[in-house]
């Protein structure tokens, strides 16, 4: 059975830029091998699925989960899948709304490690990678690498790679990627490779 693969697309374009970096990335990343030959991935569009936003009821700072249940398919893949890819456009320095709720939702990871004592709150550990595109061609993604690292000290998940695309806004509506950026998301498709076949440990606080 091969590596199982979530990503997650926080564009409202099922075609723009991040899609395309996304399914670029994908190619490469079945370059790998007979490992990554026959790979599954398992996709989620934050558009599309409409996910609730957390409400704050700190339900999850009794009992471990969400009671929110339209989550429930997205927590199993998440807990379980051997790594994780986010695409998403850059939106005021940061992530669009959808996206950012799931990523807001993940306080009950918060919960469970400071209020429960679990450590770690997600007992597999799964690398990440974050594919940007950004309309500004000075956006180098700080912002959201920051909030990655942090939230991510508490699902056992480590950013390994990130890959940001600047300067979208002058290519146009459907713009195509350039040879030098399909080689940037080939080189960051390897070290994902790596990162997910070592299986480093990465345990948070």
């Amino acid at each position: 059975m091969g590596y199982r693969i979530l990503t997650v697309g926080g564009s409202p374009r099922p075609d723009g830029f991040s899609a395309r970096m996304l399914r670029a990335f994908r190619a490469g990343l079945r370059e790998g091998g007979e490992a990554w030959t026959d790979v599954s991935f398992f996709h989620y569009d934050a558009y599309a699925c409409g996910f609730a936003p957390c409400t704050d009821c700190r339900a999850c700072r009794r009992f471990e989960g969400c009671v929110q249940p339209d989550m429930d398919g997205f927590w199993r893949d998440f807990e379980s899948c051997d790594g994780m890819v986010l695409a998403s456009p850059v939106y005021h320095l940061s992530f669009p709304a959808p996206l950012k709720v799931v990523f807001d939702r993940m306080q009950r990871y918060y919960n469970a490690r400071f209020y429960l004592g679990r450590r770690p709150p997600v007992a597999k550990y799964r690398p990440v990678v974050l594919l940007a595109s950004a309309g500004s061609p000075d956006e180098d993604g700080a912002v959201m690498r920051v909030q990655l690292e942090r939230l991510f000290t508490v699902t056992h998940c480590r950013l390994v790679g990130m890959t940001v695309v600047s300067g979208t806004d002058a290519a146009g509506d459907a713009p195509a990627l350039s040879a030098s950026q399909q080689a940037q998301l080939t080189e960051c498709a390897a070290s994902f490779r790596d990162a997910v076949t070592s299986g480093t440990d990465w345990t948070g606080f």
